[in-house]
């Protein structure tokens, strides 16, 4: 009985943990200045050695607790059009983590000002 509690605890606390991992990831990629396509492919790809990696360690799927490390990895090829919608449909990202995205993803493809300006605009007025 001992033993199933311990690994009961474990479990939530390996959950919690990875929880943290993911919101700092997230923290941590919102506020990257500069990226390259490829720069943002390695993004991928180190996430997905991190994950298999731990997946070794723990008896529980990591996969599920950093799929939103993954999204946000991946937010970074959608057309500018789609930024506003996805904003929307990921209450899980913060307001500040969003407008870092927009305002990488606005530089590096060289968004024209008055767009950068019209999404952060309805990205502000839409997330709380």
């Amino acid at each position: 009985m001992w033993m199933q509690h311990a690994c009961q605890i474990q479990d939530l606390l390996l959950e919690y943990g990875l929880e943290i991992v993911a919101e700092t990831l997230i923290e941590g990629l919102s506020h990257v200045r500069r990226c390259t396509d490829e720069g943002r492919a390695l993004m991928s790809l180190d996430l997905q050695v991190l994950i298999n990696g731990l997946q070794h360690f723990v008896s529980i799927n990591v996969k599920p607790k950093l799929q939103t490390v993954e999204t946000f990895v991946k937010a970074y090829y959608l057309p500018e059009t789609e930024y506003v919608h996805w904003a929307r449909s990921h209450p899980e990202y913060s307001k500040t983590q969003v407008i870092g995205l927009v305002n990488l993803v606005a530089m590096t493809k060289s968004w024209k000002r008055k767009i950068r300006l019209e999404v952060l605009e309805k990205i502000e007025a839409s997330v709380i």
